[in-house]
């Protein structure tokens, strides 16, 4: 069976293309996502590299080695610059136009145009680069619960091989692998692997924005909009993992933090709700940045907060809660023309009092923070257990 090299190029290019095409329409329903922009202008940069073979050669080498293969190199830097732009990070301009101009001198030197072992070499270490960098863009966010980052990743490392592996079979491979004779099976074997990593790599970049989207509406209905901490409705999910893994990766020692602000409806009353949200507000900056990057923050509703603290043991729950008491009680917030001052009193509660069961640490957590309310506010009281929870109308004289 005889296949034909133009033919395949022609598929290839069109492939591309179209590929191309389909993510700038998706980037244009939604101009929130560059990395698509990105990405689709890399595919169709590689299209018309490609279509430069498809020229006869009428011309010097130069234009159709040179200006073909610079083309090739900008689209995988623009595949590079599309992971930088997904993974939050700006594009390097300047390495995109010094690779191709490296590329354009290497060229304009008579021995490297005439040597296809040598252009192979040089090309795939550049493509290479560009798809090593993509990967390791890539890699670098890959705590992002993301379900297709990890195979886009994937893909890209696996492209960085494949044009690798050109280096070593330069000189036992035909050509477009090595640099023997042009071999129309090894053409087409080879335009099969850029067609399934082009369209997995362009599936998957599609997902990956479709799956960031999704992610932050949950965390949008997750979140509390005022102070930006978890809501509610996150606590009880969290409390339903819990309850099905009670000792998330092997940490015993989990440790819960019920705060409610002292005072707070004095005020709302005397400064108006505005200056009581500022001052919730405020508490939630102070929580961010006095707590860790790993312990949950909820707003439970009002002035009611919760912070579930993993593989933390009561004497390092106690100091975080100090820290966030005095933090918080040093803190002002400008209302009327005058500085508002407010405290915070909290309850302090393990797992090993209570057990895996956050309703339960939350009880026992509530019951204690009413208790620091009841010996004078601004205060932390560790419960447990065996305290029994407080009445409604106790509650309302200790707040």
């Amino acid at each position: 069976m005889q296949f034909d090299p133009n033919a395949t190029l022609i598929a290839i290019c069109a492939i591309v293309a179209f590929l191309g095409l389909q993510s700038l329409f998706f980037w244009i329903r939604d101009r929130q996502a560059p990395w698509l922009a990105w990405f689709g202008a890399a595919l169709l940069w590689g299209s018309a590299a490609v279509a430069v073979y498809l020229v006869p050669a009428r011309g010097p080498d130069f234009l159709l080695l040179g200006l073909g293969n610079a083309l090739r190199i900008g689209g995988f830097a623009f595949l590079w610059h599309c992971t930088r732009s997904f993974a939050g990070r700006r594009p390097e301009h300047l390495v995109l136009l010094l690779a191709v101009a490296i590329w354009l001198a290497l060229c304009s030197i008579p021995a490297f145009l005439d040597s296809l072992p040598l252009r192979v070499i040089g090309g795939s270490a550049f493509i290479a680069s560009f798809c090593g960098l993509a990967a390791w863009e890539l890699w670098r966010i890959r705590a992002e619960p993301l379900p297709s980052l990890r195979p886009a990743m994937w893909a890209f490392a696996s492209f960085t091989i494949v044009t690798l592996l050109r280096i070593p079979l330069v000189n036992a491979a035909p050509f477009p692998v090595g640099a023997l004779p042009l071999d129309g099976r090894w053409a087409a074997g080879f335009g099969l692997v850029v067609f399934i990593h082009a369209t997995f790599v362009a599936t998957l970049m599609q997902s990956m924005t479709r799956e960031r989207r999704e992610l932050e509406q949950r965390r949008y209905a997750l979140s509390d909009p005022l102070t930006g901490l978890l809501n509610r409705r996150a606590f009880l999910d969290e409390a339903e993992r819990v309850a099905r893994h009670p000792h998330g990766d092997g940490r015993a020692a989990l440790s819960v933090l019920v705060l409610d602000l002292d005072d707070f409806k004095s005020v709302n009353d005397r400064y108006g709700h505005e200056a009581g949200d500022r001052v919730l507000q405020q508490f939630g900056a102070i929580a961010r940045a006095t707590t860790r990057a790993g312990d949950l923050l909820y707003r439970m509703g009002g002035e009611e907060f919760c912070f579930v603290l993993p593989a933390t043991a009561l004497d390092e729950a106690r100091v975080i809660a100090e820290r966030i008491r005095q933090c918080f009680a040093e803190a002002t917030v400008d209302a009327l023309g005058e500085p508002i001052r407010a405290s915070v009193s909290v309850g302090v509660v393990t797992a090993g009092q209570v057990g895996y069961d956050l309703e339960l640490l939350l009880a026992a957590g509530d019951a204690a923070v009413y208790e620091a309310k009841a010996q004078g506010r601004n205060r932390i009281v560790v419960g447990g257990e065996t305290e029994p929870p407080m009445q409604p109308a106790e509650r309302a004289a200790a707040a």
